[in-house]
């Protein structure tokens, strides 16, 4: 019979506070320039310009096809002997998941355009606005209530994904849980308090998406 030993994992509480500490900061820069990136591609994709057009669907499409993880050994092993660009693993990651977040927000972004009624904006510009005020003041909040739940949903995505920079070395959560496994040999514990770190830390994101999804003011039109 197995016989549970927690007051190992309390021993080495540290191990998960710092590897968690380093997941959240993978987190949430790769958030913070997805998001950034994204809006800009989305915009872009819903672009009426061919030439901007069709690179930045090439550049989405590619991303949005390509599994993280082959991108991520690729941009670490392969772009410093092809390309002569060498990065940490922790910025290897940020970039990695940035970038795929990217593609994943400018869809998001774009569909959220789309589904303001171009009647609304044509009214707007009759009124005298220009296409700036009219994509601020019309378009914008409109969109907002289509992009904003399922954005959350893509930032809990990007923190289940942080974990795979464990497979470059980075000492985030998992990689720091496996390292102290294979000095306590207690996979059961380690690994059931690496499930309940990351349960604390997309709690409140899912949370945040359920209530915008149930709430009456955000679905009005």
């Amino acid at each position: 019979m197995y016989v549970w030993d927690f007051d190992m994992v309390w021993r080495n509480k540290m191990v998960f506070v710092e590897g968690g500490w380093l997941t959240v900061q993978i987190t949430a820069l790769s958030i913070v320039f997805g998001t950034v990136g994204g809006s800009i591609l989305g915009l872009g994709r819903a672009s009426k310009s061919l030439w901007v057009r069709l690179p930045v669907s090439g550049f989405v499409e590619l991303f949005l096809a390509l599994p993280v993880l082959v991108i991520l050994v690729w941009v670490y092993y392969c772009a410093p002997l092809l390309l002569g660009i060498s990065l940490s693993g922790f910025w290897t990651a940020v970039v990695v998941l940035s970038f795929s977040l990217s593609a994943f927000v400018a869809e998001i972004v774009r569909a959220g355009l789309l589904a303001v009624p171009k009647g609304q904006v044509e009214a707007a510009r009759v009124l005298g606005m220009t296409k700036s005020q009219a994509l601020m003041r019309v378009t914008v909040p409109q969109a907002l209530r289509v992009i904003i739940p399922p954005l959350l949903g893509m930032y809990i995505s990007t923190l289940k994904l942080s974990s795979l920079a464990s497979f470059i070395a980075v000492y985030e959560l998992l990689h720091s849980a496996q390292n102290l496994i294979m000095n306590s040999y207690r996979p059961l514990e380690v690994y059931t308090t690496v499930a309940f770190v990351y349960l604390i830390l997309i709690l409140p994101l899912a949370l945040i998406t359920r209530h915008l999804e149930a709430a009456k003011w955000w679905r009005m039109s």
